[in-house]
């Protein structure tokens, strides 16, 4: 009887230590909640929408091959062919990559003799992130080389689809052995070209239509903007201890926390801010850096219209990061009149040490519509024989808008822009009214 009292009298004792240790593990979150952090001041009001990085990845130009050196272009604006060609090659598998020198093959004669479609970037896209935009061989030792171009194209001696990707420093590429893309596929792409405006080009480089083009509208675009206090309370991680160092209406303003600093300027539709980062000694690197940019931007401001990766710097101590703007798939330009039309980042392994954007926020609506027309053939080309570069060459033309500041709206007028081989972009040619004939 004594026994059977002390089983019970045990049984007792565990129960109630479990249920002491319940209590004690669960009532925990009370006592975490009195601790306070510095990131627990960080109440971001949403802004814009948050992205991906591999929304960001495209190519700005679609050059399509239509043989007997006949040739067009497509741009994000050219809807709905472009984003056709894109889905359909986004879907396909591109496996068995062998590396060999660029310059084995003649791609001058390829490009006049067969047909084909060649996605230009424009700028070093690394491996790693390309395979986040389309289905590239994990298999592939070459990762930490970067691609400007692929080029898909049916060999008219083989009867076979091949298909290759360049390298940004144009010295080697790589082709896919086994990409699952048929001849039937290639014609396809081809068809969509095959009444478009056509282009020509002397060096395989820069395309330049044969006859003037009227597929753009000037237009005034009403805006909102961001105040000084949303991004405020966007990127200090306590407003309420912000000081405002200079606040002129008749120049910029200065904001800091004691670490941090924004400066807000152009009559308030321009930021630039900025928080220290202590050197370090560790590796730093552009991928990393890229996807901590596109982050950043998600949580601090978010994305207010179309954005293209356009740059990427990278050096020993830092990464510059810069996102080109579109309006209505066509990207915006602003010359050296105004800072708009682009996002940049500075990062130092994943941290950010600036950040410089727009506060303006362009509408859907648009005001005072009117067709223009950008030159083409010999007068573009006279154009750009007489620009002094300087002995920069021309790398890419495309079409662009030049933005003009109004008191309610952003004039939106069409242009074509050239970027050059460091990098720059410049404005070409202005557009004219288009004839009414």
């Amino acid at each position: 009887m004594i026994e059977k009292g002390k089983s019970v009298l045990l049984f007792l004792l565990v129960v109630i230590s479990l249920v002491q240790s319940y209590f004690l593990a669960y009532s925990m979150p009370y006592m975490e909640a009195k601790v306070k952090t510095e990131l627990d001041y960080v109440k971001t009001e949403p802004l814009g929408t948050e992205e991906n990085v591999e929304n960001l990845i495209f190519p700005e130009q679609l050059v399509l091959h239509l043989g007997d050196d006949k040739h067009t272009v497509f741009y994000p604006s050219t809807l709905p062919y472009y984003d056709l060609i894109l889905t359909k090659l986004q879907g396909r598998e591109f496996k068995g990559m062998k590396r060999d020198l660029v310059n084995t093959v003649d791609w001058d004669q390829i490009r006049r003799e067969n047909k084909g479609v060649e996605l230009r970037f424009g700028r070093d896209i690394p491996f790693e992130l390309l395979q986040r935009v389309f289905k590239i061989d994990d298999d592939f030792l070459f990762w930490r080389d970067s691609i400007d171009r692929i080029w898909i194209y049916s060999s008219k001696s083989s009867d076979e689809v091949r298909t290759f990707f360049f390298s940004a420093d144009g010295s080697n590429v790589y082709e896919s052995e086994r990409a699952d893309i048929t001849i039937g596929d290639v014609e396809g792409y081809v068809g969509f070209g095959q009444y478009w405006d056509p282009y020509s080009s002397e060096d395989g480089n820069v395309y330049i239509p044969d006859k003037p083009i009227s597929r753009l509208l000037r237009m005034e675009v009403p805006f909102s903007r961001y105040t000084t206090e949303q991004m405020q309370d966007n990127l200090f991680f306590d407003p309420t201890t912000t000081r405002t160092i200079q606040d002129r209406q008749d120049g910029p303003q200065f904001y800091t926390d004691g670490k941090r600093g924004l400066k807000v300027e152009q009559d308030g539709i321009w930021m630039t801010y900025t928080d220290p980062v202590a050197p370090t000694n560790g590796e730093n690197d552009i991928i990393d850096n890229v996807m901590a940019a596109t982050s950043f931007v998600n949580q601090h401001g978010g994305w207010n219209e179309k954005y293209q990766l356009v740059k990427e710097i990278e050096s020993e101590s830092e990464s510059i990061i810069r996102f080109q703007q579109y309006y209505r798939e066509v990207p915006i330009v602003s010359g050296s009149s105004m800072n708009f039309g682009y996002m940049q980042l500075t990062l130092q392994q994943g941290f950010v040490s600036s950040y410089n954007r727009s506060l303006l926020v362009l509408s859907n609506e648009m005001k005072n519509k009117s067709t223009r027309q950008l030159p083409g053939g010999d007068q573009l080309r006279d154009v750009i024989g007489n620009l002094d570069l300087g002995g920069r060459n021309i790398e890419a033309l495309f079409p662009a808008y030049r933005p003009s500041l109004g008191k309610e709206t952003v004039v939106m007028s069409p242009v074509w822009a050239a970027r050059l081989l460091t990098g720059e972009v410049i404005i070409v040619a202005d557009s004219i009214p288009a004839s009414t004939k």
